[in-house]
């Protein structure tokens, strides 16, 4: 009988040198960590191990390990309690950072909210929003002037946000001077510094990104309990009517006999509601628009499809719609594969698990590559190319490539995938479709490749465009792209993680 190996110890694992002390901080407390991980990745293997000060973390891009810690959350792996002491400290603990039963409890509600019977009672709103950003955009390209994406595309999250979960319409899209906007977009660059620090030293004395951060948590605290104030009167006003959104069914919750959902509870759950609907959707849209000016023969195909689907219109005009466009999916799926908004997570163990070999002990904390995974060559074949073409079925007699559907995981998996997905989907394809049908892009300098910025979450830096309107009756001179020379462009123009 032969004796098992003995396993190793994350403290025997390879992995880049680190100055004592302060191991890797310095070399991941940048805008840029997640590629410097994926560049260690590549050296090191599925497994390595890095030092922030005196913690020491697991970095994990195995498919097969991987996808088991996403299927055994909650239960045996839980978000880093660095990540969750930081969003409680400035009191945005919700769903997304939540663990145990606040995490189960808030789920059902945030679900029952993003039903897609509540979807489809929201979408003539989510259309008129659309309307709204579409005004913005032809304004802008009436006035030549250069459009900056992500801002556009955060103010138009915001306003689907609010409405949806909320109940109130902000209108940020046509609101000026300072806006709720304008200060979440801070909150996640100061959380992002506060995550690689080696103590709280914010506590003691705090630097202008601290303070500016403080102003935006008071800042939207104010904005939400000013909203919370007005829902209660709603509901105080016509008793006897059920939750019609997330707001009012956590008020419903908070006044039950025995529940232990505080005001300050109910504030952390929708600010982060707020933020996490704001942030994920409109970076993942600015990246496909992003691809959109950056492959014009594939984005003319899109728009061929949505020409042919919604023509006269200048939009989507019903619900059905959204689900008749397998070459935008295609096109937004494969974008997310090479730029998803959450290229890692940060997580610990919850007990002590093997993994290739390696006990982790119970409190081992985690780096999971999911983006890594996801350009492997293993799972994709030219992994690190555009190509649309992947996500669509293949001609019969066509030699099968490696496409591992598992591998790409945009919204998670397992038990805690991401609620706001429907939701997120819907107002890509809507957005996008808009798009299509008004306008011609023109990026503001050709050359300029916009970078990744890490900020919580994966965002393009400095993305700006300028639009030409685009006439209605005609679908434009590329408007028949075929699948040949999308597929090929793809196989021209290599795209890495670092891109």
């Amino acid at each position: 009988m032969t004796k098992r190996q003995p396993l190793t110890q994350p403290r025997d694992l390879p992995g880049p040198y680190g100055p004592p002390l302060i191991g890797h901080l310095l070399q991941l407390s940048g805008e840029q960590f997640h590629l410097t991980l994926e560049r260690w990745a590549e050296r090191y293997g599925p497994l390595f191990q890095i030092r922030l000060g005196r913690s020491r973390l697991v970095v994990v891009s195995d498919h097969g390990t991987v996808q088991r810690i996403l299927e055994q959350r909650p239960q045996s792996f839980r978000r880093n309690r660095v990540v969750e002491d930081r969003f409680t400290e400035i009191g945005i603990n919700g769903l997304f950072t939540a663990e145990g039963e606040d995490w189960r409890q808030q789920r059902r509600t945030v679900v029952a909210a993003l039903s897609r019977t509540r979807l489809a009672n929201f979408f003539p709103k989510l259309k008129a929003t659309t309307a709204r950003l579409q005004r913005r955009w032809a304004a802008a390209a009436d006035g030549n002037h250069v459009v900056d994406i992500c801002r556009d595309l955060t103010r138009f999250t915001v306003d689907v946000t609010m409405q949806l979960a909320f109940g109130v319409d902000p209108n940020t899209l046509e609101t000026p001077g300072p806006v709720i906007q304008q200060h979440l977009e801070k909150i996640g660059p100061g959380l992002q510094r506060r995550f690689f620090t080696l103590f709280p030293y914010w506590r003691l004395v705090g630097l202008p990104p601290d303070r500016a951060l403080d102003r935006a948590v008071q800042v939207l605290e104010r904005e939400v309990a000013a909203i919370v104030r007005a829902t209660r009167e709603h509901m105080a006003a016509h008793p006897g009517h059920g939750p019609t959104n997330f707001l009012e069914a956590m008020l419903t919750i908070a006044e039950r006999e025995g529940s232990n959902l505080t005001s300050a509870d109910l504030l952390a759950h929708t600010s982060q509601l707020l933020l996490a609907g704001e942030d994920t959707t409109s970076y993942t849209m600015s990246w496909i628009v992003h691809y959109c000016a950056k492959f014009p023969e594939a984005f003319a195909r899109v728009r061929h499809e949505v020409d042919a689907l919604v023509a006269p219109a200048a939009a989507l005009d019903t619900l059905e719609q959204a689900s008749h466009l397998p070459f935008l999916d295609a096109f937004c799926n494969e974008v997310m594969r090479l730029k998803p908004v959450a290229p890692n997570m940060a997580l610990e163990t919850l007990e002590d698990t093997e993994m290739l070999g390696c006990l982790m002990p119970k409190g081992t904390k985690l780096f999971v590559l999911l983006r890594y995974v996801a350009t492997r060559e293993e799972h994709f074949a030219g992994g690190d190319r555009f190509d649309p073409e992947r996500w669509l079925p293949r001609p019969a007699g066509r030699e099968q490539q490696p496409h591992h559907a598992q591998a790409f995981v945009p919204f998670g998996a397992g038990p805690r995938i991401c609620p706001g997905r429907n939701l997120a989907m819907l107002e890509i394809r809507t957005v996008l479709a808009m798009l299509c049908r008004n306008f011609e892009l023109e990026p503001v300098s050709p050359a300029k490749e916009a970078k990744e910025k890490m900020a919580v979450v994966m965002r393009p830096d400095h993305l700006h465009l300028r639009l030409k309107r685009r006439s209605l009756n005609s679908s434009g001179p590329a408007g028949a792209a075929t699948a040949t020379g999308v597929s090929q462009l793809g196989s021209d123009r290599h795209l890495g993680p670092e891109a």
